[in-house]
């Protein structure tokens, strides 16, 4: 499989009716359940939970997951505008896709075309 970004597997999710806990706080949509588990990056979503007591003023964040070729990746938090708020490594991966995105706005995590 060579899927450049995840998100254009998953362009029939752009409404949540149902979420899901992803913690005491914080809820995921529809299509980001799809995404985490036909691309087995269940780790993508408590990643971005473990760092919101920092990002607790960041109503809205988006986060961009980039696999590099030796299965090696990064995550990347940004406010939207640029200005980056969180990049952790992540030593290996399978994760087929080159990239992902999630938007976090108001404690639900949610694809861009779900908004």
């Amino acid at each position: 499989m060579n899927i450049t970004n995840a998100n254009d597997q998953l362009m029939g999710y752009n409404c949540s009716e149902k979420f899901y806990k992803a913690n005491f706080s914080f809820l995921y949509t529809e299509g980001v359940k799809e995404l985490v588990k036909r691309f087995k990056c269940y780790w993508l979503l408590e990643i971005i939970i473990s760092y919101q007591s920092q990002l607790k003023k960041e109503e809205f964040q988006v986060w961009a997951l980039e696999r590099n070729e030796n299965n090696t990746a990064k995550v990347i938090a940004t406010d939207g505008n640029g200005k980056v708020l969180v990049t952790q490594l992540i030593p290996y991966t399978d994760f087929e896709p080159q990239s992902a995105t999630v938007w976090v706005e108001n404690n639900i995590i949610l694809l861009p075309m779900e908004h």
